[in-house]
């Protein structure tokens, strides 16, 4: 929540600024997180396999493996920020992207690609914690960010004069705040203790077995966050009202999804220590339980946000195309948070049994394959106005998120039978 909140602080004292800075904002989005998708996979392949070496047994090959995810998560983060910097402009402007907007879009981007490896590397600390059961240091250092942030943004955007510059400037300061503290926490847990420099060169070895998990997943986040930016191209046709508009619904959609994200890492994390100790009985266990939970906290949510999408969006923009335009793109939403339940935690599920190709194959299937079909249709062939595009992701979502669960089932079994079949025979 304080993650998101983080985003939602950027957005109010962009709404102060101007329509052009939250279109901005709007369209950078999808193009920072494609830049932290590397981050994300080596999260979740070091949650993966150092949970799986715990629950084996075997902490001093589960430190040896966190140590090298920390720095491949710093190598590749790097190396991507590098090329992303040449290839920014040229993203946003085929993203649709128009001035004023645009440059401003690019100026942020480029500043918070300066610290892309810090972001990635607060992703990978809070996972390594995780496998221990440790989820309120990420919490702690979330919520530090966000008071930090209420007083930093202001100060940046107007005092100094910065602008939409000035929220980029802040999230890069926090961010290192961030690394700081959780680095102190991981050295606390009991197979993290001393750190050694050595421990952080590379280890081809383990580079290809952190690889062989992160890639995957990394490349499924980087479909998703594809999909954003189709969307964003699509609606971009729509005007610089629509794309600010669509930028303040996200963050409220992001509030509401967050009631199923902790039940996405601890999926993940029991799963994978379970997979590892042969206890398929637990996986399935974790699975029905969460998925009845989340279905239950997105229901709920999408029954507060048919209830107050008006004033939520009036908080954040006062022109009222804009709030007009937030307000359908959320209703349509509320349909939706109950299929993005069943998609999130089966994905995390199939993380901890390391199968995470599996999640990468829905994801290109559901955000960019069917996007750009059934987009195509709604704009072009249909001639629909921008309500065609918000119903797209309704019929894509259920669809996908419908099969990911029948999969995830019989991958499940599968792993089960498996596990049966060893036990005898030992």
């Amino acid at each position: 929540m304080f993650s998101v909140l983080l985003n939602v602080v950027d957005t109010y004292y962009a709404g102060l600024l101007s329509p052009s800075a939250l279109a901005a904002l709007s369209l950078a989005g999808p193009g920072f997180f494609l830049m932290i998708t590397l981050g994300i996979g080596a999260a979740q392949a070091c949650n993966s396999l150092v949970g799986n070496r715990l629950g084996a047994g075997r902490p001093e090959q589960a430190r040896q493996l966190a140590m090298q995810g920390l720095s491949f998560a710093v190598l590749i983060s790097i190396a991507a920020s590098i090329a992303a910097y040449f290839l920014t402009p040229a993203l946003f402007m085929a993203m649709g992207g128009e001035d004023p907007y645009l440059q401003l879009a690019i100026s942020y981007m480029r500043v918070v690609l300066a610290a892309t490896a810090l972001f990635s590397l607060a992703i990978v600390l809070n996972a390594i914690l995780n496998t221990r059961g440790n989820t309120h240091s990420y919490r702690n250092a979330q919520l530090y960010a966000v008071v930090a942030n209420i007083i930093l943004d202001p100060l940046f955007m107007f005092t100094f004069g910065l602008g939409v510059v000035g929220v980029a400037v802040v999230s890069v300061l926090l961010q290192a705040g961030v690394v700081v503290y959780l680095s102190r926490q991981v050295s606390r847990l009991d197979f993290m203790q001393s750190p050694e420099r050595s421990e952080f060169i590379p280890i081809p070895r383990l580079f290809k077995e952190i690889a062989s998990q992160a890639f995957p997943a990394s490349v499924s986040m980087m479909f998703v966050a594809a999909g954003g930016i189709i969307i964003l191209t699509f609606v971009s046709k729509f005007g610089e009202a629509t794309v600010a508009a669509y930028g303040v619904a996200l963050r409220i959609e992001q509030l509401v999804s967050l009631l199923v994200i902790g039940l996405n890492i601890a999926a993940l994390s029991i799963t994978g220590v379970n997979y590892g100790a042969n206890q398929m009985a637990r996986v399935e266990e974790v699975y029905r339980t969460s998925l009845r939970y989340a279905l239950t906290l997105m229901l709920s949510g999408a029954v507060v946000v048919l209830v107050f999408a008006k004033p939520v969006m009036a908080i954040f923009t006062s022109d009222a195309e804009v709030q007009a335009i937030g307000v359908t793109y959320l209703y349509f939403q509320a349909f939706i948070f109950p299929a993005v339940a069943l998609t999130f935690l089966s994905a995390a599920v199939l993380q901890g049994l390391k199968l995470p190709r599996i999640s990468l194959y829905f994801n290109i299937a559901r955000q960019v394959v069917g996007q750009l079909i059934l987009f195509y249709i709604a704009v072009y062939v249909l001639e629909l106005d921008v309500r065609g595009v918000w119903g797209s992701i309704l019929v894509i979502n259920w669809v996908l998120g419908l099969s990911i669960v029948y999969v995830t089932i019989n991958r499940i079994k599968k792993a089960s039978a498996v596990a049966v079949a060893v036990e005898n025979w030992e």
